[in-house]
């Protein structure tokens, strides 16, 4: 992305800019040796110049002012970036099928997350309350969702590897409560599925994170791609619905 702004250059470079610019409008194969000249500069302030306008390098502003489409330099990916898009394009929504069947059947939801996860949590609930007449919470406290949860109750809990904290007790605890638990974990561990003996675990992607990465460390991004897509299935829904009840009240009407 471009953020041109004329207002940053001095006098000279603007001097130098105005009379470059308009022989680019004849010329567009100008070299930077022969625009230097022709502004009785050095080509490093045209470099400077350049830079300060936004541009990458004499190329891409003699592309812009020359009237050509700007060439971007190519760009090396992060990890990151290059994990996210293979999650992206191999995304189940079967998954958000599968959450929603769990969902539907309760009118509680309590949401829990520690550290990070609990910033998501927070969003998800900000998110549902827009969409939802459920009553929503969010928690991040063992005994503060002890004392939430009953039989009516869904908790979902939020974390990136479920190992950075022990789930056990808290489980434990409140099972006997007839409480349905649902753990949303990004990466995948089978091993956690017998561990934490619950029926409701959800892996968002097989593609992990570097595990030089401490959990607390490890982006939430997601967990925030998951959030959307269930709030978008949700609102889809919703005005399907609200067409539904329109439609009838239209027909009543007549």
């Amino acid at each position: 992305m471009l953020n041109i702004n004329i207002n940053k250059l001095s006098q000279l470079e603007l001097s130098v800019h105005n009379k470059i610019t308009e022989i680019l409008k004849q010329n567009n194969n100008l070299k930077i040796l022969e625009a230097a000249q022709l502004g009785n500069v050095s080509s490093s302030q045209i470099s400077k110049y350049v830079r300060k306008l936004g541009f990458e390098n004499f190329k891409q502003y003699k592309q812009h002012f020359g009237g050509q489409q700007i060439v971007p330099p190519s760009i090396t990916k992060s990890t990151e970036l290059e994990r996210l898009q293979k999650i992206i394009e191999n995304f189940n929504p079967v998954l958000i099928d599968n959450f929603l069947k769990i969902y539907n059947k309760y009118n509680k939801i309590v949401l829990y997350g520690l550290g990070p996860s609990f910033i998501c949590a927070q969003y998800f609930s900000y998110k549902l309350a827009l969409v939802s007449e459920k009553s929503i919470y969010v928690s991040q406290s063992e005994t503060y969702t002890k004392n939430l949860v009953d039989k009516d109750t869904l908790l979902i809990v939020f974390s990136v590897t479920g190992k950075f904290a022990s789930f056990n007790d808290l489980f434990h605890s409140i099972k006997p409560s007839g409480t349905e638990i649902m753990l949303i974990l990004e990466e995948y561990d089978n091993s956690l599925a017998l561990a934490l003996d619950i029926d409701n675990i959800f892996y968002l992607t097989k593609y992990t994170q570097s595990n030089d990465l401490l959990a607390f460390e490890k982006t939430r991004t997601v967990f925030f791609i998951f959030i959307e897509e269930v709030i978008s299935r949700l609102m889809a829904g919703r005005n399907a619905a609200t067409e539904v009840h329109l439609s009838s009240g239209h027909k009543e009407g007549q």
